[in-house]
């Protein structure tokens, strides 16, 4: 790798991400077009900054504008580095004490997910991340389940054809026993999931299903804690549910329609949380 072109580029993110002014992040932003992400040499740069820079800010832009070019650059690089570059971002999420950085580096995953996975490549993903969300460490089963969730929007038709697989997983990550984040993040995979749940298909139906209980819980424990931003992101899910062709939440409908109701008119809540659970009542009507 070239030194110097990483020094470089490593230099102008470092403006950016202190930049006091519009003017100057422009300035440092158009050199960047022009003398470095016009080039694949970017990709690996990018990679190596968003890995080994002690600033937490440098290492998250480096990891946006990576996930960036990877649809451009990614099928010029050599086999070698695309494999080199396979393996490290994988233990690159694991060692990240950084959240932002580490979503960050999610979505270089599933950037990289979405060129390769068609083309039959970096086929252990999938599999490696089913070992993160069943380790016993939380923050490697929350970085697991929040790769798969965003695979969801990259590579959906493979991700469908775990289905089975997926929900005995989420099962257990819906009900995790430390991560309240890990349980969100799991019910928004969830969500996803429900779009390419057939309604003649009895099976998947009767598995979604019997989730349902358990992703109330989820919601019931947000509430619980006052964490209205989870809260947030529940009833956004549950809101989809009931647009849906395959009757997911019918088995249940009649104990969410409760539940809501008390939610609604629970003046101790946050309004913005009552109002979603009223628009949730509302829903059910049309």
């Amino acid at each position: 790798m070239d030194a110097q072109f990483v020094n470089g580029l490593q230099t102008l993110l470092l403006e950016i991400s202190g930049a006091s002014s519009t003017e100057a992040i422009q300035k440092a932003t158009t050199t960047l077009n022009q003398q470095f992400y016009s080039s694949a040499l970017c990709v690996p740069g990018l990679f190596s900054i968003a890995k080994d820079n002690g600033n937490p800010a440098v290492r998250q832009l480096a990891a946006v504008e990576l996930r960036k070019r990877i649809p451009k650059f990614w099928g010029e690089l050599d086999d070698s580095v695309q494999q080199q570059m396979r393996e490290a971002v994988l233990k690159v999420i694991i060692d990240e004490t950084n959240d932002p950085v580490r979503h960050s580096m999610a979505r270089v995953i599933s950037s990289i997910a979405k060129v390769d996975i068609p083309n039959q490549k970096w086929n252990n993903l999938v599999q490696f991340l089913y070992e993160c969300c069943q380790s016993p460490t939380a923050s490697h089963r929350e970085i697991g389940i929040y790769v798969l969730d965003s695979l969801f929007e990259t590579i959906a038709d493979t991700m469908e054809a775990h289905m089975e697989h997926l929900f005995v997983l989420f099962k257990s990550l819906i009900s995790d026993p430390e991560s309240l984040v890990v349980q969100v993040t799991t019910l928004e995979a969830l969500g996803k999931v429900a779009e390419f749940v057939e309604p003649e298909n009895r099976d998947e139906v009767s598995s979604y299903q019997a989730l349902v209980p358990s992703m109330v819980q989820v919601l019931q424990k947000c509430l619980a804690t006052d964490n209205e931003a989870f809260a947030s992101r529940c009833f956004d899910v549950f809101s989809t549910l009931l647009i849906l062709e395959a009757p997911l939440l019918n088995r249940h409908l009649g104990e969410l329609i409760e539940f809501s109701t008390s939610v609604g008119g629970n003046e101790d809540l946050d309004e913005k949380l009552r109002i979603m659970a009223l628009n949730f009542l509302t829903w059910t009507a049309t």
